[in-house]
């Protein structure tokens, strides 16, 4: 997973040396609006933990956290999964503003999903248990109950919407070969109704010379 983000917090201004006038301050504000990090994941023994990774630091600035402890370098790794930390860029001592609070940034470590590998999530992955970065705090039986719940209520919606169609589908047949064959239907039902109505006069014609 990558995500490229500005440091675009505001600083907190600590003037340390005389020297470390505006324009220097504004360099550096300058500078540190061009790092980024990425986030990346590492899986090792079913463990997953976060590192995140600072680009375009300058040698006029280091890495700090919210103590002031300095990083040694340019990668923060071991972070928990869902956690949060607190980046400070700081100026360094290759300028008159050495100590210097540029930027701060909190950064959120995405959460991770063990289930979301899971079989059961093919074909569902957008549904919220089978989100890679979702929260889910179930254990394995949990998980797979609500998944075949879940899938279970998909298919019955499926079942209930298809029924109407097939119906629909037999009548539009019907209505279909009705049309077609309209001019066979028609001389049928008028040899039909003839047969019927030389039944009806033969019947009359009898009683007639009975009586």
């Amino acid at each position: 997973m990558l995500l490229f983000i500005p440091i675009t917090t505001l600083a907190k201004y600590d003037v340390i040396d005389s020297r470390c006038t505006n324009s220097f301050k504004t360099a550096l504000r300058s500078d540190a609006n061009d790092v980024v990090y990425r986030l990346s994941k590492n899986i090792e023994n079913d463990k997953v933990t976060y590192k995140v990774i600072f680009y375009n630091i300058t040698k006029h600035m280091y890495l700090a956290d919210s103590n002031g402890k300095k990083y040694s370098s340019n990668v923060i790794d071991g972070l928990t999964p869902g956690s949060k930390i607190q980046v400070i860029i700081y100026a360094s001592n290759n300028n008159y503003c050495e100590g210097y609070k540029i930027l701060t940034k909190v950064i959120n470590v995405p959460y991770y999903n063990k289930y979301s590998k899971s079989d059961l999530c093919k074909g569902y992955e957008n549904y919220f248990l089978c989100k890679e970065n979702s929260n889910v705090n179930l254990s394995e039986k949990e998980f797979e109950k609500k998944m075949n719940e879940y899938i279970e209520s998909l298919n019955k919606r499926e079942e209930t919407e298809i029924k109407p169609q097939e119906n629909d589908e037999t009548n539009i047949d019907v209505l279909g070969y009705i049309y077609e064959h309209r001019h066979l239907i028609i001389v049928s039902l008028t040899i039909i109704l003839l047969v019927l109505l030389r039944i009806i006069m033969k019947r009359r014609s009898k009683n007639r010379g009975i009586l």
